[in-house]
């Protein structure tokens, strides 16, 4: 990667810094991305960073990168509109909903991107490695609060920023990789900022027979789960007929057979027709 990449992917970092009370927040947003990777990026201290770590920070803040860079649009898919609507309800209405999303149709991104555009809105990225408290730690983080204190005095720290905040939404992404104390703590907090904070546990395909099974099982808490979100989820399995298409011509592919071989051969998977997008259109700058 040269350092003309670099640096849009460093201005693009800071433009997504810059939408987080601080720069911890933001690195609670992303997926290992250190505060301290930020701010070497930051102060142009790069030459330990790998272009692999390049290229996950990139993608991260909305860009893709290869041998050229591109900002990635945002297209109208099944799984964007389906989430920017449950978003928007979730946190004008105080709601709380449980989503299942298959990988690769965009959650993520859809996610990031409705947190950088509306305001109170707490994006975190859930993780299998966190326990209950460094889970509460990371969420702290993610609204901008010193992570500081007690389990019940950061839960009271979260709960007087909620009760400040106007409308606010809480979004637990990847909810499926927690693990069940960690979940639960999920519900117990949901339960106690409901009516006055929206709330999204979304995850991948696994969530829902994972919650419906524990119930099945008499699992400590998993009742309380399935309850809080009103014993439903709303899922999604697969792309839309016309999602590929939509996600090519939104970032500047619109040959019908190069759009015809992304969506035969991306195996409905956004990740993958988003890097295949990012290959034919360095190949036609290069040509």
């Amino acid at each position: 990667m040269t350092n003309e990449q670099k640096r849009q992917v460093r201005e693009a970092l800071i433009r997504y810094v810059n939408t987080f009370e601080s720069q911890t927040a933001a690195a609670n947003s992303l997926h290992d991305i250190s505060a301290s990777t930020i701010s070497q990026v930051k102060n142009n201290n790069w030459e330990l960073l790998s272009d692999r770590l390049w290229q996950h920070i990139a993608r991260q803040v909305g860009f893709y990168t290869g041998q050229d860079i591109m900002e990635l649009q945002p297209a109208d898919t099944c799984a964007y509109l389906l989430l920017r609507i449950l978003f928007g309800d979730a946190q004008h209405y105080g709601m709380t909903y449980g989503i299942a999303i298959g990988t690769g149709l965009g959650k993520s991104f859809t996610a990031r991107r409705y947190t950088r555009e509306n305001a109170n809105t707490i994006y975190i990225a859930c993780d299998a490695n966190y326990n209950r408290k460094s889970f509460m730690m990371a969420l702290l983080h993610a609204a901008g609060i010193e992570a500081k204190g007690s389990m019940p005095e950061m839960i009271g720290k979260l709960g007087y920023h909620l009760s400040e905040a106007e409308e606010p939404l809480i979004i637990f992404d990847d909810a499926h990789l927690l693990r069940d104390r960690v979940l639960h703590l999920v519900v117990l907090l949901s339960a106690s900022f409901g009516g006055r904070t929206g709330v999204v546990i979304m995850g991948n395909d696994e969530l829902p027979s994972r919650i419906v099974d524990g119930v099945r099982l008499k699992k400590v808490g998993y009742d309380d789960i399935y309850k809080s979100i009103g014993r439903r989820f709303i899922t999604l399995g697969s792309l839309g007929q016309k999602d590929v298409e939509l996600v090519c011509k939104a970032n500047g592919v619109y040959d019908e057979e190069v759009i015809a071989h992304i969506n035969e051969e991306c195996s409905n998977n956004l990740h993958t027709a988003i890097s295949m997008i990012g290959e034919y259109t360095h190949m036609k700058v290069a040509a």
